[in-house]
């Protein structure tokens, strides 16, 4: 199939000539309509989508479906400004546009509001971040007429089986969960430096990711006879107490557990264990935990946490937006799955 521009070269023609004989605009020579007409019917003719778009100024609102941009410590914030960075970038000559739909973590009816808002919006695409599992599958899967959109930070259960076909995202961007909670368990481990128990620490119940990545966690300590693995989910919301929730639960489990010699917590609020460990003077624990936003850089700077696994949420909001704007302007489909590398951080590693 061939774009007007190599038909035009093909005939020995202008680009108008061919334009004026695709669209029987006449002005043409009945010999050159013939060569013109024999190339397409040998090689083919496809529109230029990109040209299409510029010619229609087609304008693209994509929809963002996120928790509230001040919720897990600046994290949403980064992936919403990787796929804004890219638009005003890579995508300023072509009218794309975000509409952000924000909720609050934990809260199943505010969720629903903004899929409503969003769905019964005018987007023609959406990034969602699914990271209330449950609630998410009972959306997506219940949708009408749901426009093309693609996940970041997490996949979801249903998703993960090729038989469910029904609303699936256009692509995944993700890291491996379970891949990266079975390299946490075995860094934490490597410095811990010693047998006893290893806590895999999860804030949020309720999310694929966190839950695969205390899976493998967990995984990385199965038969090792001197060390004890454990998970441990707290259920809070982003609010006032949410500190003094996990400071009292931390509190219980160096009570119940005498020996713990690594603590993990899968998800970005590992400042906050940083935080207490620090200041209850509690020595010879490794730290770590995932994500690599300003606040535990600090802390992993100052070696109260003492590794980082990061996945680039910058990178996935670039990606998604990527992703979608080729999909819709070139009807281009995307790979289902976009795996996003396990990045690890050391105080050595850090940029100055």
């Amino acid at each position: 199939m061939l774009t007007i521009t190599e038909i035009a070269k093909k005939a020995g023609v202008s680009i108008g000539t061919v334009d004026r004989v695709l669209h029987n605009r006449g002005r043409v020579a009945q010999e050159t309509e013939d060569k013109v007409k024999a190339v397409i019917e040998e090689f083919g003719y496809q529109p230029d989508p990109l040209a299409r778009h510029l010619k229609k100024h087609s304008q693209y609102k994509i929809g963002v479906l996120f928790p509230s941009l001040a919720s897990g410590s600046g994290y949403w914030n980064k992936v919403f400004d990787g796929a804004e960075r890219y638009m005003k970038t890579d995508l300023s000559a072509f009218s794309f546009s975000l509409v952000p739909f924000f909720f609050e973590r934990n809260d199943d009816e505010s969720l629903s509001k903004a899929f409503s808002a969003m769905t019964n919006s005018p987007c023609a695409a959406y990034v969602i971040a699914p990271v209330m599992q449950e609630k998410m599958c009972e959306l997506l899967l219940n949708a009408k007429e749901l426009k093309p959109y693609c996940l970041v930070d997490t996949s979801i259960t249903a998703f993960e089986s090729d038989e469910n076909q029904l609303n699936k995202p256009l692509s995944v961007i993700a890291q491996n969960p379970y891949r990266a909670g079975f390299l946490a368990g075995k860094l934490t481990e490597l410095l811990g430096g010693r047998g006893g128990t290893y806590i895999a620490l999860e804030i949020y119940g309720g999310a694929y990711n966190l839950n695969e990545r205390s899976r493998g966690f967990c995984a990385w300590f199965q038969g090792r006879k001197e060390c004890n693995a454990v998970h441990s989910v707290l259920e809070v919301f982003d609010n006032d107490r949410k500190d003094e929730i996990i400071r009292n639960s931390l509190a219980e489990l160096f009570s119940r557990h005498s020996d713990v010699a690594g603590i993990c917590t899968v998800s970005v609020e590992v400042q906050l264990v940083a935080d207490y460990i620090a200041q209850h003077g509690i020595a010879g624990v490794a730290v770590t935990g995932f994500d690599l936003i300003d606040e535990n850089e600090r802390l992993l700077r100052e070696e109260k946490i003492h590794c980082l696994i990061d996945q680039e949420p910058e990178e996935q909001g670039k990606i998604a937006l990527h992703t979608l704007f080729r999909h819709l302007v070139f009807n281009e489909v995307p790979q289902s799955k976009i795996d996003i590398p396990i990045d690890i951080y050391f105080k050595e590693n850090l940029q100055p």
